[in-house]
This record gives structure tokens, sequence and C-alpha cells, in this order.
């Protein structure tokens, strides 16, 4: 997926001189770091990092995607994000019990690859938190995903939005715990952390670094749409 960014240098320039900006946009390409490079057309070197957290960005890509047809992305990246979701949730939650982050690290390293273990580990720490079941995808839908993703099959606009509407819908309760008073704290110390490692690494690179702040179906931010329909309505309406 590709977003708009605007040269910062150059914005601070028109200020100063009181001449409006006329620079274009330059649209650019994510990458898996979230950390996004790009010249603009008077020579200014520029960094731009994403503040979101990847699964906030895989909901807007699924969203992108079924807008543009493509579909079997749309099924990915849904599913994506919620597996993202969780690992977030695991992390907020090992946070949350001043489990530091080398500590973290080392085990999930034990299940990084392995999306069983990931499950497993989810599902135990939201019972221990809540005292509840998490709601997970049914059998149904792991199946759809599965025949889309590994056995090639091309889902139709139908089945990739019911797809998605369930996923929001297992998304929905883990973000609404994680926005409440209890995780807020640990919350804060990973996005300071998500922004502050990458700053560290970049300002070694570049002296022009600024920070992006996203709208997104799923977001820590924000309350996420009722539907997936909404969700439409609401991208392109941004």
């Amino acid at each position: 997926m590709r977003i708009p960014c605007s040269c910062p240098v150059c914005g601070q320039e028109a200020i100063k001189s009181g001449i409006p900006d006329f620079s274009p946009i330059i649209t650019a390409h994510i990458p898996d770091n979230r950390v996004v490079n790009f010249t603009c057309q008077h020579g200014h070197e520029i960094t731009i990092i994403i503040q979101q957290e990847k699964f906030e960005i895989l909901s807007e890509m699924a969203i992108k995607a079924i807008i543009d047809e493509y579909y079997r992305d749309a099924v990915a990246s849904f599913a994506g994000s919620l597996e993202r979701l969780h690992e977030f949730f695991i992390r907020a939650t090992c946070k949350k019990h001043s489990i530091d982050t080398p500590t973290w690290g080392s085990a999930w390293k034990n299940m990084s690859n392995q999306s069983e273990r990931q499950l497993g580990a989810f599902i135990g720490l939201h019972l221990i938190e809540t005292r509840k079941n998490p709601r997970l995808l049914d059998q149904k839908q792991i199946a759809f995903r599965n025949a889309v993703i590994h056995k090639g099959k091309f889902p139709e606009k139908k089945e990739t939005i019911q797809f998605g509407q369930e996923i929001l819908d297992c998304a929905r309760p883990i973000l609404h715990l994680l926005k409440t008073k209890a995780y807020s704290s640990a919350i804060q110390e990973l996005t300071s952390e998500n922004i502050g490692e990458r700053f560290l690494v970049e300002h070694k690179k570049s002296a022009n670094i600024s920070t992006m702040a996203k709208l997104t179906p799923l977001s820590l931010l924000r309350d996420i749409p009722d539907s997936i329909e909404d969700a439409i309505s609401n991208y392109t309406n941004w």
C-alpha cells in the first residue's frame, strides 16, 4: 500500500517565508518497519515514522484492497491484522505485568514462527486477564481463510466482507480491553518504544525525521466501525 507524503522541511520554509508551498504530494510504499524514506523535488531527504502498529496498518490495507477489488489480498490482510493484534495483546499484557522487553522477546522467539502457539498464548493470557474465553474465528471462517491463503481460492466480494466482519467482531473486545485504564500505562510504554526504537536507528542516517499518525479501521486511538461497510465508507471519505 502507498501513502501520500509531504515534505516537512518545505512546509516549514513556506511558513517562514509566507509563500504557500505548492510542492507535489509524493506517494510512498509502506515497508515492513513502517519507516518511509523519500527525497522531495527540492532535494530534502525525509524520513517519516508511521506511529501505528502493524495490526492497524494491515486493517487499512484490507479495506483498501476491497475498494480496489483485490479480494485475496483483503482476506490475507484481515487475517494478518487479527494475528498481529493477538501478538500486541500478548506484548501489552506482559508490559502490564512488568515483564521487560528482552524477556518478552526471548519468549516470543519460541512461538514467532508458529501461529498455533501464538493463538494458544493469546487465549491463555486473555483467560487469565478477563476470566473469559476470547471471541475467535469459527471453523467456517478458518476454512475460508485457509482456502484463500493456502489453496489459491478466489474469494467473492460478499465472502470477503463477511470474513472481514468476523475479524472486526473478534478484534472489537480485544481493543476495548486494551483501551481500559488497566492497560493505559502499558500502551503508552509500548507506543514510546514503537517510535523511539525506530527513531534511534533512523537518526543515524537522516536529520529530517517526522512521525505520521494514520486513521485506521482497527485502532488504539479511536472507536472502530460497527461494520466493514462503515469502514469502507469512512475510508473513501478520509
